[in-house]
């Protein structure tokens, strides 16, 4: 399933942070590194004797900085973590949301095909009940095909037919013929 767009949004801006953290760890190393350089220079020069005010000031900022730096990071990563687990919530309720509105759809598709097989079905029963009413067989769309010829060659564009369990009843007379038959009548 595709991403939605909180969880997108969520993974950018995590991505974002943690490019971010990455600089700032290293700027918290390079911290560290002159941290360690300048605690060495403290002993050397405490060791000669000479004035080590000036480094102890500056190893105090930078260690107060490095703490302050590495404070920030933990600080964001934490911040972009609790986002990302309520997005993923968040997109979970949607997913959640998304398939119960596919559930609902297939449904009514259910319900729409169920109503329209019934409706068919009771046409079909209303047809052979009308059919059994009259005790005459249901012959609509039976009739194509049949070519009416008059005497005189041309087609006639209508005519009376009646068929019969015994034959065809045409108005000028009878015409006998198996059912399933094809004929022509001339009148």
């Amino acid at each position: 399933m595709a991403l939605s767009s909180i969880m997108t949004q969520s993974l950018l801006a995590a991505n974002t942070v943690r490019q971010t953290a990455n600089v700032q760890l290293n700027a918290k190393n390079r911290m560290d590194g002159h941290a360690d350089v300048l605690e060495t220079e403290i002993k050397l020069d405490g060791a000669r004797g000479g004035d080590t005010t000036k480094k102890q000031e500056e190893l105090e900022e930078t260690k107060k900085k490095a703490s302050a730096l590495e404070e920030t990071t933990i600080n964001n990563l934490t911040t972009i973590n609790e986002d990302l687990k309520k997005a993923a919530k968040e997109d979970q309720e949607a997913q959640r949301a998304e398939k119960a509105a596919e559930k609902k759809k297939a449904e009514k598709a259910a319900e729409k095909k169920k109503a329209k097989k019934e409706t068919e079905k009771k046409a079909t029963e209303e047809r052979i009940e009308k059919v059994a009413e009259n005790d005459v067989p249901d012959i609509t769309g039976a009739t194509q095909g049949f070519r009416v010829v008059t005497s005189d060659g041309t087609n006639a564009e209508s005519v009376s037919v009646d068929i019969q369990s015994d034959g065809i009843a045409v108005k000028t007379g009878t015409v006998a013929v198996s059912t399933g038959s094809s004929f022509d009548v001339k009148v």
